[in-house]
């Protein structure tokens, strides 16, 4: 009788030691990256999250100015990083509107502590939004990156951005999905998941896409190139792979044929990717990004936006052989001929520092091409833009001291 009790008073103290219920309590889904927003387009936008663990997930959500919550299921899905992937799609979201959502994995609330929201996509009568964008971002900071000084320069920014976009060499090396929490959705929970992102390939994630990078994004149409509308504006992202284009054929007819179905209604026309065509950065020109410049001049594309060069450098309106068509006035244009091309490539790394230790050179002032640069920075910079009817206003800011260090204004 004595073993007995001594054994049920062993089996007691296992059971209920801190050590032990610490344990039971890891069993539960853990948060290991927080909440991002994803192909935010029309009335719809997907929400992700990643966890240790879960068989099920779902969003609680309601505009702010709601007292009633709606629930939304959603799927899980195992990645090839051992962790949990929570998706949930939200439909018929209300344009313009500020929601307030919480997720839950297993049924059970997570981030309690968090208040997270979002604004839905905007009504495609909308005429004033804001949007960020930058290149180049997670170079690890062991290595002299700077990802997560660009998060925080960004965060204060999420109230009034609608969106974001990310240029390309997103996740340093060569973009594998292992590194893309600590170099990058580590620093950015004042971010992400307030702000939807839309990305584009650059060459360090053209390791493997299928199984890393798109495993990551949620994108629209083949993820390597695509489209949305934003109010006014339409955005089209490419895939410039290595400097050659993705499948170029292919993407071509494809441009040409998006570029088509614009409606003349549209005011603004936005193309994003991550190699420069022409510039004066250390960077060569890319013959295959030049080549879009007839179309760019034929269906009147207003803004070309590029990482790459880990540096800032703004040209002046080019035509579509590459002409400089304005330089008297570079800081206001109006109604000018031709596009506007920007290299923001410096979110994270910059030329001469870490990894990429060579002196920046050469000085764009010298540039072979007179006339054609605008403005430059050789500073970690992040792109702050704004519509506001048939005006378009931007700012290069620093990430560092959060000061402009370029601004201009397109006047249609």
């Amino acid at each position: 009788m004595l073993r007995k009790i001594l054994f049920i008073l062993l089996l007691a103290d296992l059971l209920y030691s801190p050590s032990t219920i610490i344990a039971q309590k890891q069993d539960k889904p853990v948060i290991a990256r927080k909440p991002y927003l994803q192909s935010a387009i029309a009335d719809s936008l997907t929400i992700l999250w990643r966890t240790n663990e879960g068989s099920s997930c779902s969003v609680a959500y309601k505009s702010k100015s709601s007292t009633d919550w709606k629930y939304q299921k959603g799927q899980i899905r195992k990645t090839n990083t051992g962790l949990i992937e929570n998706e949930v799609v939200l439909h018929e979201l209300s344009p313009s509107t500020t929601y307030e959502y919480k997720i839950f994995t297993d049924n059970l609330s997570l981030a309690e502590s968090e208040t997270y929201y979002f604004k839905a996509p905007l009504a495609s009568n909308t005429k004033s939004f804001s949007f960020f964008a930058v290149g180049d971002i997670g170079e690890p900071i062991e290595e002299g990156g700077t990802p997560d000084k660009l998060a925080k320069a960004l965060a204060p920014y999420k109230d009034s951005v609608n969106f974001g976009l990310l240029l390309g060499d997103i996740i340093y090396p060569d973009g594998r999905s292992k590194d893309y929490d600590v170099n990058l959705f580590d620093h950015f929970g004042g971010v992400f998941p307030y702000v939807p992102v839309f990305t584009v390939l650059g060459n360090h994630d053209w390791h493997k896409p299928e199984n890393n990078y798109m495993k990551e994004w949620k994108l629209p149409g083949n993820e390597h190139y695509y489209s949305f509308d934003k109010g006014s504006a339409h955005f089209i992202a490419l895939d410039t792979k290595n400097g050659e284009m993705y499948d170029y054929k292919e993407q071509l007819e494809w441009l040409k044929q998006d570029l088509q179905k614009i409606p003349d209604t549209t005011q603004w026309r936005i193309v994003f990717l991550h190699h420069n065509g022409k510039s004066c950065t250390y960077k060569n020109d890319y013959e295959a990004v030049m080549s879009l410049y007839p179309l760019f001049e034929k269906y009147n594309v207003d803004l070309v936006l590029n990482g790459h060069a880990h540096t800032y450098e703004r040209l002046n309106p080019m035509d579509g052989k590459g002409n400089v068509t304005s330089s008297s006035n570079s800081i206001k244009y109006s109604s000018p001929k031709g596009f506007v091309s920007i290299t923001v490539g410096s979110g994270g790394k910059l030329r001469g520092v870490g990894t990429d230790p060579t002196p920046f050179s050469p000085d764009p002032e010298n540039c072979e091409y007179k006339g054609l640069v605008a403005a430059y920075a050789h500073k970690w910079a992040f792109l702050f833009l704004t519509i506001e009817g048939n005006q378009l206003k931007a700012e290069a800011i620093s990430t560092e001291n959060h000061k402009v260090l370029d601004s201009f204004s397109i006047e249609k």
